[in-house]
């Protein structure tokens, strides 16, 4: 998978997602990219730099809780519950969509208030994982 950066991912055809349509948004991107071969990379400060959280996963989904402010977005990959892993972005600020380019697949990315960037790349390969239905 192409690497990109935080910047690289904010500018041209990045698009922002509104806070009021998150959830909606990642259910529709849930139904669309169940399956697809994913990575999860973290830009952050001095703390964290730059940490590979999984790679050449399926993604089985992306949900926001937006409840009572707590902006948390799950990110959820695996086939089996024996493949099972949670990644949570929590206080999320911001949400942006960057369109496959080029032999990369679409990219998520979440940003924190603290500054972290957490990058979600999808792969162009095929799917692990049937497609999901209404979730």
């Amino acid at each position: 998978m192409a690497r990109r950066t935080a910047e690289e991912i904010q500018e041209g055809s990045a698009q922002q997602i509104p806070r009021e349509q998150w959830s909606e948004f990642l259910n529709e991107f849930t139904r669309e990219h169940r399956g697809t071969h994913a990575a999860v990379e973290i830009l952050g400060g001095d703390d964290i730099g730059h940490a590979i959280e999984t790679q050449d996963r399926p993604l089985d989904g992306v949900a926001a809780d937006t409840k009572d402010g707590e902006d948390v977005i799950w990110i959820t990959f695996g086939a089996t519950p024996d493949d099972h892993l949670n990644h949570g972005v929590h206080e999320a600020k911001t949400l942006w969509l960057r369109q496959p380019t080029g032999g990369a697949g679409a990219t998520l990315a979440i940003e924190a208030k603290d500054g972290t960037m957490t990058l979600v790349e999808l792969s162009s390969e095929a799917y692990a994982l049937p497609p999901g239905g209404n979730r």
